[in-house]
């Protein structure tokens, strides 16, 4: 294979970082805190709960850290926070990245909630199935002006493309 003139590969971004770097780093930081908060729910005040309080400290300077890393090379890409338990959202989220959707999945309305309040400001539209998360009062007030997009079963991966890159592009403009 050829080298590439421009020196870029195809698992390196425009700014010479892994491809996706920043999506997995929140996603795995999501988790961190998420389960952080289990702990810290689950364990008697004392040393052992404040060590799952500093855990959880650490994690949201770290996800303040990775909202700096550029996210994708991809100028028009949109950053999309999907509320579903479906079974069909695994392969939507990959088709959706094809369109310059970068996708974090959560599976359900309170997640999304605990999700939106400790990384305000790190999705351009919120995509959440319908009946259910869309309609979620909760998670409407947690979005606080994101735009939410309804999902209904069946809904093509480039209608959606679509109708979120409109919605994000609207949100970025504001």
């Amino acid at each position: 294979m050829p080298a590439d003139p421009a020196g870029k590969t195809d698992d390196v971004d425009g700014n010479g970082l892994p491809r996706g770097l920043r999506h997995d780093l929140v996603n795995a930081l999501n988790a961190l805190l998420g389960f952080a908060s289990f702990l810290e729910a689950d364990l008697p005040d004392g040393q052992q709960r404040d060590f799952a309080r500093r855990i959880q400290d650490a994690g949201r300077q770290a996800m303040a850290l990775a909202e700096r890393i550029p996210s994708s090379s991809r100028a028009a890409a949109v950053r999309v926070l999907m509320v579903s338990g479906a079974a069909d959202a695994d392969p939507l989220i990959l088709e959706l990245d094809t369109y310059g959707c970068e996708v974090t999945l959560v599976p359900t309305p309170g997640r999304a909630v605990q999700v939106l309040r400790k990384a305000p400001g790190a999705w351009d539209v919120l995509l959440a199935d319908r009946p259910g998360p869309a309609e979620h009062a909760g998670l409407v007030e947690a979005a606080s002006g994101l735009t939410i997009i309804p999902r209904q079963a069946g809904d093509s991966a480039s209608a959606l493309a679509l109708t979120l890159r409109a919605a994000g592009t609207r949100s970025g403009e504001g």
